[in-house]
C-alpha cells in the first residue's frame, strides 16, 4: 500500500508504543516523510526493530512514570531540537476480563498505561509549546470502544473515552495558541489485511492506514481539525449492529 505524501522534513516527532504493530508503521511513515522520530516503548527488545532506521532514535521506558516522561523531553533537548508532533499510541490492549471480575490493581495498571501516560506526555508537550509561543499537534490513538462498549474490556474502553475527553479539553483550552489535539479510532488493525464480515467495508484496517491518518491529522492540511475523533473503521461506527444476521430486526 503506497504512502500518502506529506513533508515533515525538519520536524521532530515522538511516537509512543513504537515497538507494536501500529507504532512501527507510525515511526516508518513519519521518518519516511522526513521527520526526526523519537520512538518510545516500554519494550526495549521490541524497539530493536528500529535499529539502523534513518532518522529514528529510540528510548525505552514506562511512560506512566513521570521520570520517563521527563526523559523523553530531555532526550529531545539533548538532540538539539524541540517537538512538533506527539503521537500517543502506547496502550495495554490484551486484557479481556468481565467488569465484575476486574481487581483494583489491574484497573489501575491499565489506566496508568493507557491514560496516565497520555496525560504525562501531553501536558509536557503543551507546556513546551505554550512557553515557546508556538503551536504543535497531538495525535492520540482511541478506539471504537471510546464511544461504544466492547465485551469484557470495560477499563480499556474507559481509558479510550478519557483520551477523547482529554483531546477535546486541550483543543478548547489551547486551540487559540495553535495547539491541536485529535484522535484516531481504528478498528480491526492487523498486519495483513483480510476480509471482515462485521465491517461494512468488508475488510480489516492496515497499520499503514492508521499511520497515514496520523500524518494527515498532524499536518497543516488538518489545521481546522481540533478535538476531533477520526473513525478509521471501514464504517463500523456507522453501523447499528455488527452482526449482519441481525440487520433484519427493527429498532
Amino acid at each position: 500500500m503506497s504512502a500518502v505524501r506529506f513533508d515533515y522534513r525538519g520536524e521532530r516527532v515522538v511516537v509512543t508504543g513504537a515497538a507494536g504493530l501500529i507504532g512501527r508503521a507510525l515511526v516508518a511513515r513519519f521518518a519516511g516523510a522526513g521527520a526526526r522520530v523519537l520512538a518510545v516503548d516500554v519494550d526495549a527488545d521490541g524497539l530493536k526493530v528500529h535499529d539502523g532506521a534513518p532518522g529514528v532514535d529510540v528510548l525505552a521506558g514506562d511512560l506512566a512514570r513521570e521520570d520517563v516522561a521527563d526523559a523523553v523531553f530531555e532526550r529531545l533537548r539533548a538532540a538539539g531540537g524541540g517537538l512538533d508532533v506527539l503521537v500517543n499510541n502506547a496502550a495495554m490492549t490484551e486484557l479481556r476480563t468481565p467488569f465484575a471480575d476486574i481487581e483494583a490493581g489491574v484497573w489501575d495498571a491499565v489506566v496508568a498505561a493507557n491514560l496516565r501516560s497520555v496525560y504525562l506526555l501531553s501536558v509536557r508537550a503543551v507546556r513546551y509549546w505554550r512557553d515557546a509561543g508556538r503551536g504543535g499537534a497531538i495525535v492520540s490513538m482511541s478506539s471504537p470502544g471510546g464511544s461504544r462498549a466492547h465485551e469484557d474490556q470495560s477499563v480499556y474502553d474507559v481509558t479510550k473515552a478519557g483520551i477523547e475527553a482529554l483531546s477535546r479539553a486541550i483543543a478548547v483550552e489551547l486551540g487559540g495558541l495553535g495547539i491541536r489535539a485529535n484522535c484516531i479510532a481504528p478498528a480491526s488493525v492487523v498486519g495483513a489485511v483480510r476480509p471482515a464480515t462485521d465491517i461494512p467495508s468488508g475488510r480489516t484496517t492496515s497499520p499503514e492506514e492508521v499511520a497515514d491518518a496520523a500524518l494527515f491529522l498532524a499536518s497543516p492540511a488538518a489545521a481546522q481539525l481540533n478535538g476531533h475523533v477520526l473513525h478509521l473503521d471501514g464504517g463500523l461506527h456507522a453501523r447499528l449492529r455488527t452482526d449482519p444476521s441481525q440487520e433484519q430486526l427493527r429498532d
